[in-house]
């Protein structure tokens, strides 16, 4: 699993993420597993929620994932594992520190 930010928010780097956790291993890509973009519905509304607020909740993502799924994100892959992924993906749209400094 990466721990670096990979991108800017948008869908596909959403979708990356959500890859890596891969709540249900389906292993998306993979020559046996489901398609990559097994998780995409959900990593639109997750990318969608970035970009219009700027950040994302843990509540917010199992909100998501029980609308999809009958169950949080939460309850499939753990509190910490869920706190991971919210950083992770937060960290998408998050400034670094050199883009704050003035010049």
């Amino acid at each position: 699993m990466r721990d670096a930010p990979i991108g800017n928010g948008t869908t596909p780097d959403v979708l990356r993420l959500l890859n890596d956790v891969d709540p249900y291993g389906l292993a998306p890509g993979s020559p046996n597993g489901a398609p990559d973009d097994e998780y995409s519905v959900e990593a639109a509304e997750i990318a969608q929620h970035l970009t219009t607020d700027g950040a994302i909740t843990a509540e917010r993502v199992d909100g998501i994932w029980l609308h999809w799924f009958g169950q949080p994100l939460t309850a499939v892959i753990g509190p910490d594992a869920t706190e991971r992924f919210v950083v992770r993906l937060n960290g998408l749209v998050t400034p670094t520190a050199s883009s704050n400094r003035s010049s």
